[in-house]
């Protein structure tokens, strides 16, 4: 019952998030409206709402701009909100807004506009809880991710005129930091026994390092076998001669 509420809430805020987006997209490519205006422009007072609304709005000349954000968007925020739902909340809005301030001081003079930051964020976190945690449900999504889009990597390098790559590197950033700030919170691995005892201080009376070696088994009960030897009886082949066969039975 838990997970399927789990999954419904995770499922919905990322249908949402990228639902604001297309909702936005809508408007702006159907009137007049000339959202880029409200995009993050660095160094500008104007420029600070777009820290708010700049992820959500999408350039309309070009339709694979929110197509390409918007399937890794809805994948990222719902593993994100899935499996790290204690902590999903506070993981968002720190990649979101550590983002969009640091773009605003370091970003170039131009409007900036997408969810490609986010994302960047998003998969650098996912990336980097997997292997701190040494989890092994949350390393295979972190495998998952980087196959998916492992080349995005290149995207925090300003080779391509007109893509804000310095969206991608403070997302990825961003990401980084708040995964190892909360290395310790969210999912955790199970902890093996001798490692409890080192934590405890106790030292292990057992070589459990050896080749070989196997842990006694606690409380086993105890089976004891009592073996009677009864020897074999002579046959006596004739009473009255007093001879004895002495032939051993098979």
């Amino acid at each position: 019952m838990l997970e399927r509420k789990i999954t419904k809430i995770s499922f919905g805020i990322a249908t949402f998030l990228v639902a604001i987006m297309w909702v936005v997209f809508f408007i702006d490519y159907n009137f007049p409206v000339e959202f880029y205006k409200y995009g993050l422009y660095p160094l500008k007072a104007s420029g600070l709402i777009g820290i708010f609304t700049s992820p959500f709005i999408h350039s309309t000349q070009d339709f694979s701009h929110i197509l390409n954000n918007s399937v890794p968007m809805f994948i990222l925020s719902w593993l994100l909100f899935y499996h790290y739902r204690t902590i999903a909340t506070r993981s968002f809005l720190f990649i979101y807004f550590f983002t969009g301030i640091t773009m605003w001081f370091l970003a170039r003079d131009s409007y900036h506009i997408g969810m490609s930051g986010v994302i960047y964020g998003l998969t650098s976190f996912l990336v980097v809880s997997g292997f701190v945690r040494k989890n092994m449900k949350v390393a295979a999504i972190s495998l998952i991710v980087i196959f998916l889009y492992g080349s995005m990597v290149w995207g925090i390098f300003p080779t391509k005129v007109g893509v804000s790559w310095e969206a991608h590197a403070m997302g990825l950033l961003s990401g980084v930091l708040i995964a190892i700030f909360f290395r310790h919170d969210g999912p955790q691995p199970a902890k093996l026994w001798y490692e409890v005892e080192e934590e405890m201080g106790v030292e292990p009376e057992e070589e459990y390092w050896k080749e070989g070696y196997e842990p006694p088994v606690q409380n086993e009960p105890k089976i004891i076998i009592n073996y009677t030897v009864v020897p074999n009886k002579p046959k006596v082949i004739n009473p009255q001669s007093n001879i004895i066969d002495i032939t051993e039975e098979e």
